[in-house]
Formats: structure tokens, C-alpha cells, sequence
């Protein structure tokens, strides 16, 4: 599978970011908390939105890319469904679980759809064993400016409580967590259905850092949430996380293979943010851009000086915050 990622490489400029910046600050244990898979297989009706996530990558791509990406680490994961409407969910769920039985410490969070009932989520959760439920705003009418209700209906939610399920959350909205509805929703779920345990996905979605300087107050109040740091690449953002809320709720996410793994950097300006490939040729200095993780991960560098993270603290953000709320989600699917 590694060969058939051919717009994906690894180059001696990005082996030289990790021995210069990465090497000495990434812990020897890595549970990457927001990854995903896909196989064309799958694909259904699939087309329009979404077309970009279908890459054929499965759970040994995963570790080879690991191999270059973090030499000499212990990997493990939570693999999220990768949402692509049309798509044929029960297959790809399917084929999720089964590619990793092979790590009984990886998890899996199946793809949702609006449409999907409660009695039907939980007998996929019985007969697979997900830790719970990705849902995804591209399966709602208006993807940009949804809420929550609209591609993760009520009865879904009710059913993580009944289950004690993980619901990994992107939220929509043009300020994310700072927006007044994802602040009602968000108040009003996670104390009406305690047993639900929300990851909000890329730092609550704060790729710009004026959504984290809006919200942080408001999310630190919140029970019942955690949050995954992928793709984010703005400095600001994590470290106000890392400085506000409790760290212990905050896990290490990557986006990869297909957002983590690209060429270039999340950027930001005014209130917006995008994805940034760099330029060809700049004659002042090296133009070669390296992959977006290594950006996000030397942002997150800068925190843990900047605040100085203890050597603890940083292994519990890349292992051990992790390696606990997985302990604890199944746990509580045995009470």
C-alpha cells in the first residue's frame, strides 16, 4: 500500500527537520488520536465533496509512513472513518475494524451519517468494538455553516451517553468554537449526556488563533471534552490550549496521511486560514516546504519551551493522556 501513495514522499529535507528540531522532543510512544484510512474500495457513490480524502491507505501505511515520519517510535492510533458522502459507510466501518485487530491498543471511531438510527449504531458498536462515532459536517445540507444537529442528529448523541462513546467533533462555522450556536450545542450536550466523551477535533477547530482567543474561557468550563492537536499550525493556538486548559485533556492528532503528510503549511491571516503549498523559487533563501506535521509538531516545540513543559508532561500529551482516556472509554463500556 506505501507504493501507491505516489503524491506523497519523504525527502532528505524533511529527514533533516526531524534530526534538527523533532528528534530530541517527540517521546519513544506515539498514539495519534486523529488519523485516517480509506480504500477506493469502498467509494460507493462517492463523488464532488470529499473526492480529495480518497486515497487508498490502510493500517500498514500507517507504520510505514510512521517509520520515516518518527524513527524508532511505538505507534498506536485512533483511526477515524473518513467521511466522503456517497461513500458506502458499513463497508468501509467494516473493513476499518478488521485492519486494526492487528493493535489491540489502536482504536477506531466509526463513520456516521445523519440518517443512521440508534438501534443500527449500536449493533456496528457491539459487533466491532468501536470506541465511538466520527461524524463529519460534509454529511449536512449546508457543510460550511451547520450545526451540530445537522450531521450529528440528537438520537446519535443520545446513544454515545447509553454507550459511553468517544464522538470526535470538527466543528462548522466560520469562527469554529467561538461561534454562539457551537457554544450552545456544546454546553447543552455535554452535560445532558455525561457519559459521551467529545474530542474536538484540531484544537477545537482553531486553526486561526483568534477562534482559540474567543473560546478558550468558554471551552475550559466544559466537562466531558478533550481535544486533538492535528493539522493545526498556528503557534498562538496551541499555546493558548496548552496554557489555559488542563493538559491532561489535550492529545496529540496528526490528520494523516492525506492533510498531515502534505507539502506545505496551514497559514493564517485576518480571520481566515488555509493550506499553503509554498513557493517555487525564493531567492533570499531555501523555498522547500517540509510536511504539515512536521510544522504542526514544531509549533507544539515551541510551546512546551515557551511553557516549559516538563519531559512528563510532554510524554502524557503524545502517550499518556491518551493511553488514559482509552483505558477509561472502555472501562465504562463495562460498567
Amino acid at each position: 500500500m506505501r507504493d501507491q501513495l505516489s503524491e506523497f514522499d519523504y525527502i532528505d529535507f524533511d529527514r533533516e527537520i526531524w534530526e534538527r528540531e523533532l528528534e530530541e522532543f517527540v517521546p519513544s510512544t506515539i498514539y495519534d488520536m486523529h488519523t485516517h484510512m480509506w480504500s477506493e474500495a469502498h467509494k460507493g457513490a462517492a463523488s464532488g465533496p470529499g473526492k480529495g480524502l480518497r486515497t487508498d491507505f490502510d493500517y500498514q501505511a500507517h507504520l510505514d509512513w510512521a517509520a520515516d515520519l518518527y524513527p524508532g517510535r511505538e505507534m498506536h492510533y485512533l483511526v477515524l472513518g473518513t467521511p466522503v458522502p456517497g461513500m458506502d459507510a458499513e463497508g468501509h466501518n467494516d473493513w476499518m475494524a478488521a485492519q486494526l485487530t492487528a493493535d489491540p491498543q489502536s482504536a477506531v471511531n466509526m463513520t456516521v451519517t445523519p440518517d443512521m438510527s440508534a438501534e443500527y449504531l449500536a449493533a456496528q458498536v457491539k459487533k466491532h468494538g468501536f470506541l465511538g462515532l466520527k461524524p463529519y459536517r460534509l454529511f449536512a445540507d449546508d457543510p460550511a455553516d451547520c450545526r451540530m444537529r445537522d450531521f450529528l442528529p440528537e438520537h446519535q448523541i443520545e446513544l454515545a451517553d447509553d454507550m459511553g462513546l468517544a464522538i470526535t467533533m470538527h466543528l462548522a462555522k466560520k469562527s469554529g468554537a467561538a461561534d454562539k450556536e457551537n457554544q450552545e450545542d456544546l454546553a447543552r450536550y455535554t452535560r445532558q449526556y455525561p457519559r459521551a466523551q467529545w474530542i474536538l477535533a484540531h484544537c477545537a477547530r482553531a486553526f486561526n488563533a483568534f477562534m482559540m482567543e474567543e473560546a478558550i474561557q468558554f471551552l475550559t468550563g466544559l466537562p466531558n471534552i478533550w481535544y486533538d492537536t492535528s493539522a493545526v499550525n498556528d503557534l498562538y493556538t496551541h499555546f493558548l490550549l496548552m496554557k489555559h486548559e488542563d493538559r491532561g485533556r489535550v492529545m496529540f492528532g496528526s490528520d494523516n496521511i492525506v492533510a498531515g503528510c502534505a507539502r506545505g503549511k496551514y497559514i493564517t491571516y485576518g480571520r481566515a486560514w488555509e493550506f499553503f503549498p509554498g513557493h517555487g523559487e525564493l531567492p533570499h533563501c531555501d523555498p522547500t516546504p517540509t510536511l504539515v506535521i512536521y510544522e504542526q509538531l514544531r509549533q507544539e516545540r515551541q510551546v512546551a519551551e515557551i511553557l516549559g513543559l516538563t519531559s512528563g508532561e510532554i510524554e502524557d500529551h503524545f502517550s499518556g493522556n491518551a493511553r488514559r482516556f482509552l483505558t477509561r472509554m472502555r472501562e465504562s463500556r463495562h460498567a
